[in-house]
């Protein structure tokens, strides 16, 4: 097959409102720093305004729920009777045991903060600036190729050029917005 017969694979994409680049649906935010809202995920949410834990938040915080766990850790009660006693005076729903069980793990290994560390991503261990000069000094460089240099998965490579804004046209990594 010859190259201007070969097959264009068209990549489904989305126009970011702030900026209007075109960015992969699959991404969850534009390289501007537009973050897309799942619609699914934000009808969840709107659903559980109508949940008996709104009605409690509404009237306490998560640091007020958190100095209750302590305080039943404190009094030595498990982690149900603390789920019990809390629901009791609260409504069911309220809380939830797991969370209370998570809590007082973190309580017995000897941490009472109350605060709530920071969960997430781990960082990426794909260096973007060598993976920017590596397509910049080769253009016509494959993702796999991209991926064994770098000791990570074409998938990885993938990801990081698109979140980048760069495209594949006529065999050559260019920008989505150079056209």
């Amino acid at each position: 097959m010859s190259a201007s017969r070969a097959k264009k694979v068209k990549m489904a994409t989305k126009s970011c409102p702030e900026c209007d680049l075109q960015v992969p649906v699959a991404c969850k935010s534009c390289p501007c720093g537009y973050i897309f809202i799942n619609r699914k995920l934000l009808k969840v949410k709107q659903s559980d305004k109508s949940s008996p834990f709104t009605e409690v938040s509404n009237a306490m915080s998560l640091k007020d729920l958190r100095i209750l766990f302590l305080y039943e850790f404190k009094l030595g009660h498990s982690a149900a009777t603390a789920s019990r006693n809390i629901a009791s005076v609260f409504g069911e729903g309220s809380v939830n045991e797991r969370t209370i069980r998570w809590w007082f793990e973190k309580f017995r290994s000897g941490d009472l903060s109350l605060k709530n560390e920071p969960r997430g991503r781990p960082r990426s261990v794909l260096n973007e600036d060598e993976l920017r000069a590596m397509v910049e000094a080769n253009p016509k460089s494959a993702v796999r190729g991209l991926a064994a240099d770098l000791g990570v998965s074409a998938t990885t490579i993938s990801r990081h050029l698109a979140a980048m804004g760069k495209v594949k046209r006529l065999d050559r990594w260019v920008t989505a917005a150079d056209g």
